[in-house]
């Protein structure tokens, strides 16, 4: 009456394939639904040049230095 099972080798290099195909297999199906226009419509908007890189002083930051100096 009781069931003898094999013990289950299961690795990392396993899970990680698996892991891929479950992800692909997922963007297939977004892909499939017309994911795939929302995609297009917010790369045109990161495609858009910023205006300044790198450190600027904001609102935030000031009150954040204010804070500080107390």
């Amino acid at each position: 009456m009781s069931k003898q099972t094999k013990p289950v080798k299961s690795s990392r290099r396993q899970f990680l394939k698996g892991a891929a195909v479950v992800g692909g297999a997922a963007t297939l199906a977004v892909v499939a639904r017309g994911g795939a226009a929302e995609v297009q419509s917010t790369n045109e908007v990161a495609a858009a040049p910023e205006k300044s890189k790198g450190y600027h002083v904001t609102p935030h930051i000031r009150a954040y230095y204010e804070t500080l100096r107390d």
